[in-house]
């Protein structure tokens, strides 16, 4: 295997990992709105602080979703650059 392709597909999975953990941030910042959501409901009775937390329970659970959705298909191109690497590397 030449080294430029070898190097390259080195690079790919660098930037593959770089996006995994901003994926993996934004998870966090979607279990910390769900909190402070649940803080808001649990400790306020004011329906204003009432819709509020709501909302931030709503906004984190699509966040924390949409976030393991992007997390799964960022695997699954990992996946392939090893499968690709595991066979050059075999030859």
């Amino acid at each position: 295997m030449p080294k430029e392709s070898k190097t390259l597909l080195l690079k790919e999975e660098e930037v593959i990992l770089a996006k995994e953990r901003t994926i993996l941030s934004f998870m966090q910042t979607g279990l910390a709105s769900i909190g402070i959501g649940l803080i808001l409901v649990k400790l306020f009775n004011e329906i204003p602080f009432q819709i509020a937390g709501f909302i931030l329970i709503m906004i984190g659970i699509v966040e924390c979703y949409e976030s393991g959705r992007r997390l799964r298909k960022k695997q699954k191109e990992m996946d392939e650059i090893k499968k690709i690497l595991g066979k050059k590397l075999s030859i």
